[in-house]
């Protein structure tokens, strides 16, 4: 029986069993849409044209600075952070691969985080042509008794909001402005998840005396914390085997020694213990880019270093062959059978550089670098007893005596790293909110005071103008707009979401609703329905409601059936939800209920002049912890509702009981 194929990058995105995405924060060097696309599909469980209709942010990303921005059209559910143009960064290159994600169980809200580090870039060239690895864990929120996995998912989440302290994340505490005069401002989705997601990480502490197996660089280089972390969380004893691979090696003229980063390895290792003198000594590479590896092939091998090329598990048998990414170090005692002894691995962003694996993350210094450290368990070295468990099927190395490089001219040097040429850095601007509509166009309410140290453009020569702090927009509201400003006579240009009057974020366009429309998507919730048009549960035409009231219309009961189902299936399904999601439903009703304006129930009601919304001011039809005012979800949800009724002109109809405004 064949080994299973490992899981793309990608995969690691999707949801444990019974659970749903709900926020992540990543960084990285760089991204691409189709990857992020294919994530947030997994993630989400919903498609491209789902989240754009949704609007709200599920993943937030921090890539090098140096790289383009990928918007929210253009990948819906990702904010793509942009650095901070005034404060100085103490990374030479943002390098380390991290995601941190938050899932929560559909059934019973339970919550998991799940930890990835990749060795590999966030990007569809990671999937389909480079070798590299990933580590990850996953942690269930108040059930798991796991000391080793809750100091490891503490130590990310300090990283990660290390590096957010380098970028604007403005859009991540967005709010949407009620009224100018009162400041009233409401959440936006995307900060919601965001704040949920800071809450549940921000009571994940680290356990005393626990070590985490995660570490980065921005205290000390990698390589000075390796032999701690060895010996932490494998052994204290000396291994005869190490195996070096690295998508890049350094590059350099000096073919009379040992690249110092090898070599630094090696010395470390020897020093601390870890390491025997007679060692057997691999180093895997990309034959076609290796850097001073090919420049000095002999001195390596007169040290007891053979060159390999990396292996491919995968594409073993076939002439197509992925090119080495990777960044690990393995190492192991090799005895007399076939079980890797007291065996050990790094894996991680830090390539066997300078900068990424000796230095401390510093401006003109080192790359900032992540990784882990751990001793895999009941590997093999040939897989004799336990094919599945083989070393080669879990990493890119082979020991077959013919793959040994000897002749210099199977290697080159290549190119080094390649450099991005793109830049996003955060403009005097973070977001727009629309404000209002106008008979040409809208306004646009910036997130800052300040319009006048950046243009906004509707057209390559046509700027937008000011009516006070507001945007004139001479066109049907826009999902984002280009915004151009200066630094040091430098102009910069990157795009800017617009929130609309829901809150959501570079969204398509809302279509009108009709009253089965409107329960599908409510009954969907937290989730959306289906892609294919609103097709699942229907209200049932056949149970009936008493009202006391004339009915005129043949067609009368129809519509007030119809409504008062609604209403029954809104209240039982608000009234079961508990306070982690009632601003997120509470913003759902507002948007369903407005996009039924238009709708045949709704224009019935304000015929017979009953307002049919307003059962549910009555406390019974409402959640305990927001069945009046005296709480803040109870607030929230009154002066949605009456934003709801003012919107759909029921305001000043009849109730049917309730409150009613």
């Amino acid at each position: 029986m064949s080994n299973p194929l490992p899981l793309s990058l990608s995969a690691y995105f999707v949801p444990p069993t019974d659970c749903i995405g709900e926020f992540g924060l990543l960084t990285g060097y760089s991204a691409d849409t189709h990857f992020f696309n294919d994530a947030l599909d997994k993630f989400t469980q919903t498609i491209k044209s789902q989240r754009a209709y949704e609007g709200s942010g599920y993943l937030a990303m921090m890539l090098d600075p140096n790289h383009h921005q990928i918007s929210a059209v253009d990948c819906p559910g990702l904010v793509h952070l942009a650095a901070k143009s005034n404060t100085e960064k103490k990374f030479r290159l943002l390098h380390a691969k991290v995601a941190l994600l938050l899932f929560k169980n559909k059934l019973t809200e339970q919550k998991i985080i799940r930890v990835i580090v990749s060795t590999g870039n966030w990007t569809r060239q990671t999937i389909e042509d480079s070798l590299d690895m990933v580590w990850s864990i996953d942690y269930e929120v108040a059930y798991s008794d796991n000391h080793q996995v809750q100091t490891d998912i503490a130590k990310v989440n300090d990283f990660i909001n290390h590096t957010l302290t380098f970028f604007n994340i403005d859009i991540l505490n967005s709010v949407r402005i009620e009224n100018k005069a009162t400041a009233i401002a409401t959440t936006t989705a995307t900060a919601l998840r965001f704040k949920h997601y800071q809450h549940v990480l921000g009571e994940i502490k680290p356990v005393k005396n626990v070590q985490p197996r995660f570490f980065d660089n921005t205290k000390q280089a990698l390589i000075t914390q390796l032999p701690h972390l060895i010996k932490t969380h494998s052994n204290n004893t000396k291994c005869n085997y190490l195996a070096l691979g690295s998508g890049f090696y350094e590059g350099g003229d000096n073919k009379s020694k040992v690249p110092k980063v090898i070599s630094e390895i090696e010395k470390v290792l020897q020093q601390a213990g870890l390491l025997t003198k007679t060692a057997e000594k691999d180093i895997y590479v990309n034959p076609d880019n290796c850097q001073l590896v090919a420049q000095t092939l002999d001195i390596l091998n007169t040290n007891d270093w053979s060159v390999r090329p990396a292996y491919d598990a995968v594409y073993q048998s076939k002439n197509y062959r992925r090119s080495l990414h990777a960044k690990f170090i393995f190492s192991a005692k090799n005895g007399s059978d076939d079980i890797c002894k007291r065996s050990w691995l790094y894996l991680g962003s830090g390539n066997l550089t300078t900068p990424g694996f000796l230095s401390k993350a510093s401006l003109h210094g080192g790359n900032l670098e992540a990784g882990v450290v751990f001793s895999p368990k009941e590997l093999s070295w040939y897989g004799e007893d336990d094919s599945a468990n083989c070393i080669s099927d879990k990493l890119p190395i082979n020991w077959d005596e013919e793959t040994i490089i000897t002749d210099a001219t199977q290697l080159c040097s290549g190119k080094g790293m390649p450099e991005l040429d793109g830049e996003f850095v955060a403009a005097p601007i973070s977001y727009f909110t629309i404000c209002s509509l106008t008979k040409t166009g809208c306004l646009l309410r910036p997130n800052t005071d300040d319009t006048k140290s950046y243009q906004v453009w509707y057209a390559e020569n046509y700027a937008c103008e000011c009516k006070g702090e507001n945007i004139i927009w001479p066109d049907n509201t826009p999902r984002q707009v280009k915004v151009t400003w200066n630094i040091k006579d430098e102009t910069h240009s990157i795009y800017i979401p617009v929130f609309d009057e829901f809150g959501r974020m570079a969204a398509t366009a809302l279509p009108e609703l009709e009253i089965d429309d409107a329960w599908n998507l409510l009954g969907a919730f937290p989730t959306l329905p289906a892609e294919d048009g609103f097709d699942g549960e229907v209200l049932d035409e056949s149970h009936s409601v008493a009202l006391n009231c004339q009915q005129e219309a043949s067609g009368s009961n129809y519509y007030i059936n119809k409504m008062m189902l609604l209403i029954e299936h809104v209240a039982q399904k608000q009234t079961e939800l508990d306070p982690f999601n009632w601003e997120q439903w509470c913003y759902r009703l507002e948007q369903i209920f407005c996009q039924m304006s238009k709708s045949a129930a709704i224009f019935y009601f304000k015929e017979i002049n009953i307002n049919p919304l307003s059962p549910l001011w009555a406390a019974p039809f409402r959640p305990l912890f927001a069945e009046d005012s005296s709480t803040e979800q109870g607030r929230l949800y009154e002066s949605l509702l009456r934003k709801i009724e003012h919107s759909l002109e029921l305001n000043q109809l009849i109730t049917l009981g309730g409150k009613g405004e």
